[in-house]
């Protein structure tokens, strides 16, 4: 699963560079998104949900019943890390669809706010288990 990481920092990175370039911020937020779920498949998985060992997220959605697998992995967050993971992961989904889908006339701040959520969650992961 370490290549999960590795695809999560590329996407960190590419988010960090569009965001010092001041032009695209959909792609910010999207990039950052993009980036959590690398990060959270990483750390959460394998997993046991309701009695069922899951090794991926068609495996999370299957266990959860659910159609979406970004519905599936915002569940698994909430119930296998912790609500402060899920709302800044939900946060980032959310501004995600909404610039890929709705409109990607996005606010510097949104930038900022994923940002700082995607480091708070990579920190979470890999910076305060290593300690």
């Amino acid at each position: 699963m370490a290549k999960k990481k590795i695809f999560g920092e590329r996407n960190q990175e590419l988010s960090n560079t569009l965001l010092k370039g001041k032009k695209y911020y959909d792609w910010v937020v999207t990039t950052a998104f993009y980036s959590s779920i690398h990060f959270v498949e990483d750390c959460a998985l394998p997993t046991k949900i309701m009695g069922r060992e899951c090794k991926d997220i068609l495996d999370v959605k299957r266990a959860y019943k659910m159609d979406g697998r970004h519905a599936a992995r915002e569940r698994m967050v909430f119930d296998k890390i912790n609500a402060a993971i899920g709302a800044r992961y939900k946060w980032l989904d959310d501004h995600s669809r909404n610039a890929r889908y709705k409109t990607y006339k996005l606010q510097p701040a949104e930038a900022l706010k994923a940002k700082e959520y995607l480091d708070y969650i990579h920190k979470h992961f890999y910076e305060e288990k290593s300690k």
